[in-house]
């Protein structure tokens, strides 16, 4: 199961609740995946399964590790230090993602292709505006990334349109001058749409069901890869672009495939198959991580019990390790750091599936007043090695930081934030840059440095 199928289950899932109840709001089906962030989709995912009285994540209510909460004994002492460098407010009210580059923070929305805020100082830097500002069309998911000095973003492909589409856009960051522009097929914006890979960037074609490596300077087409009956997601592992691959029907053959595609020709080599429909789930060193139900679950973000499958890539060797839930998170360093829409944390080993740790995150996620059963989310993970801690913001302002190997608590924050209506499934976004965290909520962009005992 890929974005693509992802969203679609989120569709399926509110509107079988909304046709029998006069009280929900017209559209927010595809209002919720329209508004989804940078790799928060199975927690949108989640929200919206809570609305059909299903919490996502519900099966990780509790641990099996030393505490009462399934955490192990605390690493450290809890720290309230910080150093708030700098907060500046954007020129618009909503933003979908950002990305860090050399010195810089990048960031797009409805109303801004792309704009440059000096990570030092935090002024704004340059702003390149859409051509249409459209507040209902296709957000970002993420961005594809900043390398020498390219800006990769995405905008409009036919500005104004009821179906605008989408283009891959390349932007001299120092000239502020398009170099390029692709067309992509369909609206998805997400981390699989545009991929770097050493020799250019591995994008959706203008067609469904194909790939296209586009040379990162002149936008200039170096070889394209097909296929059928699959939903592909792309990735680049050592600088060399893969698909991982899940059927897209039951009427396809029932098995999943990772696909090495030759960086210099395209041409395709399976590493491995494995039996049935499966999620991509992110990579750990020189493996891939793919995810399945184990207990009948009807669809993917069902709670139970779930097979994590470790693909190496370079000897083709598969291992499969039962979980108690699917472990979709953020992969550090051998672990895998998800946070459901329970407001708790919870850590997996990316090796064997075993959970390491549960923790209430303590954050502050309101509710919608017109949906009880609807709240806002915390930010995925962001995880820094050097001191091992994993980072959660909310959207109110407040921050935890969370001891990767033991869950224990080892740092709290909060940046002030303008007081705003609650936006039920979105969350906000954070990024580990120099030893601190740039954090973005809603217009709001800060840069802070906590301070660990």
């Amino acid at each position: 199961m890929n974005a693509d199928q992802l969203d679609r289950a989120i569709r399926d899932a509110l509107h079988a609740w909304t046709p029998d109840d006069p009280s929900a709001p017209a559209g927010i089906a595809d209002r919720l995946v329209r508004r989804r962030r940078r790799r928060i989709l199975v927690r949108a995912t989640g929200a919206a399964l809570g609305l059909t009285g299903v919490v996502f994540g519900a099966a990780l209510a509790t641990g099996t590790g030393g505490g009462d909460d399934g955490t192990r004994p605390p690493a450290s002492r809890e720290t309230q230090q910080s150093k708030l460098l700098w907060q500046t407010s954007l020129p618009a009210v909503s933003w979908d993602a950002c990305t860090t580059g050399a010195d810089a923070v990048y960031c797009r929305g409805p109303r801004y292709d792309g704009i440059s805020v000096d990570a030092r100082s935090g002024k704004i830097v340059w702003q390149r505006e859409a051509e249409e500002a459209d507040n209902d069309g296709s957000p970002a998911g993420s961005l594809p990334g900043v390398r020498d000095g390219v800006l990769y973003t995405y905008a409009d492909h036919d500005p104004g349109a009821s179906s605008a589409g989408t283009d891959l856009v390349a932007i001299d960051i120092d000239s502020r001058r398009v170099l390029w522009k692709h067309e992509l097929a369909g609206d998805n914006r997400d981390r699989a749409s545009a991929v770097p890979f050493d020799g250019g960037i591995l994008a959706n074609s203008p067609t469904f069901k194909s790939v296209a490596a586009l040379d990162d300077k002149t936008g200039r087409t170096l070889w394209t890869y097909s296929w059928k009956q699959a939903d592909c997601d792309r990735v680049a592992v050592g600088g060399v672009p893969y698909l991982i691959c899940s059927p897209d029907s039951e009427k396809a053959t029932q098995r999943s495939t990772v696909v090495r595609l030759d960086p210099a020709t395209g041409v395709a080599r399976t590493v491995a198959t494995v039996d049935g429909p499966t999620a991509y789930l992110g990579t750990d060193g020189d493996a891939v991580l793919l995810g399945a139900p184990a207990g009948g679950q009807r669809y993917f973000n069902d709670p139970g019990p779930a097979t994590l499958t470790r693909v190496d890539l370079g000897s083709g060797k598969v291992s499969q390790h039962r979980v108690d839930g699917m472990p979709m998170g953020v992969v550090a360093d051998g672990i895998i750091v998800m946070s459901g829409g329970d407001g708790r944390a919870t850590a997996y080993s990316a090796t064997d599936g075993k959970r390491l740790w549960t923790r209430d995150l303590g954050l502050r996620l309101r509710t919608d007043p017109r949906h009880a059963t609807m709240r806002e989310l915390a930010s995925d993970a962001a995880v820094d090695l050097d001191s091992r801690v994993a980072y959660y913001l909310d959207p109110s302002g407040n921050l935890v930081g969370l001891d990767l190997d033991s869950g224990a608590v080892r740092w709290r924050g909060q940046v002030p934030m303008p007081q705003t209506p609650v936006e039920a499934g979105v969350a906000p976004e954070l990024m580990v840059y120099d030893h601190g965290l740039i954090g973005q909520v809603g217009s709001e962009l800060f840069r802070i440095e906590p301070v660990l005992p």
